[in-house]
């Protein structure tokens, strides 16, 4: 199966102290991929690595079978969209003129785009928000006008770290749709997320990351052997050893 990223080794270290713990990880084509792990195990300094907006200390990474380098950054990027958390917006455009300016540094097709860009954004209920400052936009509103830009890109690889965080129900499930539909168009889609059940239900893979390290990596088989006699909150608990305190609060 063809792998659209291969992570060997990976060390990123803040001050001196590592986060990422000779990380190894392969992502294959085509398949939407979810990493889940506690508060501060990796999950958005792994994406920050991916997106080229942090260095790293030791290891090899390659994206849709590029080396990830100076001599390769620049033609990686331009296949590869993603949402952080907190998005990354240029505060004084409005929403349409953000979208434009992004979908022109990918050199995406202009004829049409403006009319696919309004869609989007009336499916996501952001349109009368098109020609508000991106500074004046709500918390949810900045996530759902960064993840309609990544879509109209046109990426070949989805990054999205926490991309339902502040972001109401009904957006939620049609973010959930899209990305399905991007799946079929063969987009690859890498997804951190503190809400199991979301990624349960909608990645085919899925990675455990706890102190810096792969704890388990389930596929579609492995996870439906273990599902049978646990939930994904149980098979969670059990890798990342959380500690049980049911019985600290017995007085309720």
């Amino acid at each position: 199966m063809e792998r659209v990223v291969e992570i060997k080794n990976l060390v990123k270290c803040y001050e001196d102290e590592p986060v990422l713990k000779h990380l190894d990880l392969e992502i294959p084509k085509g398949t939407i991929f979810g990493l889940i792990g506690p508060n501060g195990a990796g999950k958005s300094t792994l994406i920050g690595v991916l997106t080229g907006l942090l260095d790293f200390e030791e290891g090899d990474i390659s994206m849709h079978g590029m080396e990830l380098n100076a001599d390769n950054e620049l033609e990686i990027k331009k296949i590869t969209a993603s949402v952080l958390q907190p998005p990354l917006l240029f505060e004084q455009f409005s929403s349409l003129e953000f979208i434009e300016y992004i979908c022109e540094i990918y050199e995406v097709e202009q004829k049409g785009l403006v009319e696919k860009a309004y869609s989007l954004m009336d499916y996501f209920d952001i349109k009368d928000f098109a020609k508000i400052k991106v500074n004046k936009l709500s918390s949810g509103s900045r996530k759902k006008l960064a993840f309609v830009t990544a879509v109209l890109v046109e990426p070949k690889l989805l990054l999205l770290d926490e991309p339902f965080e502040s972001v109401d129900v009904i957006s939620i499930n049609r973010m959930k749709n899209i990305i399905r539909r991007l799946k079929e168009k063969g987009v690859t889609i890498i997804i951190t997320s503190h809400i199991l059940e979301v990624v349960e239900n909608l990645c085919d893979d899925i990675a455990i990351l706890h102190d810096g390290q792969i704890k388990a990596y389930l596929d579609s088989v492995s996870r439906k052997e273990l599902q049978e006699d646990a939930s994904l909150h149980e098979i969670f608990e059990q890798y990342v050893q959380v500690e049980r305190k049911e019985d600290q609060v017995d007085w309720l």
